[in-house]
């Protein structure tokens, strides 16, 4: 596989070897990363070519197509099971949030009241105090 690039404008002028076909592209994209594509595909060509002996290019690149489509599917399903397990996690983290909220509104309620206590009490101790000197 060989590139060339001419910069043209924000554009590049790629040639890439893909395949065996000689492909004239032109790109915005990284130069390298389009390299790293090429390189990909031609690598499955090569595998494929060892399993399917004396198939056309044709079917072997569209062999290579199947092959990459299946890893895409793959991929896709990992993350929305990843999304899934996500959304579940934060709607976990949100009820344990909620619950520790509720006891720390009843743990404020019930300290609230013991303090209104106290100060009642000291209220009537105080009054109490108060008649007795009187």
């Amino acid at each position: 596989m060989r590139v060339q690039s001419t910069p043209s404008g924000a554009r590049n002028s790629i040639a890439l070897e893909v395949g065996g076909q000689r492909l004239r592209l032109t790109a915005n994209g990284n130069e390298r990363h389009l390299e790293s594509l090429a390189a990909l595909v031609n690598q499955r060509v090569e595998d494929i070519q060892r399993s399917a002996k004396g198939a056309p290019a044709s079917t072997q690149l569209a062999l290579v197509a199947l092959d990459l489509a299946d890893e895409i599917m793959a991929c896709r399903r990992k993350v929305e099971e990843a999304q899934r397990e996500a959304a579940r996690a934060v709607a976990e983290a949100e009820e344990r949030a909620r619950t520790v909220e509720q006891a720390a509104r009843v743990a404020i309620s019930d300290a609230l009241a013991e303090i209104d206590r106290a100060i009642a009490a000291d209220e009537a101790l105080l009054a109490s105090r108060a008649s007795e000197s009187a």
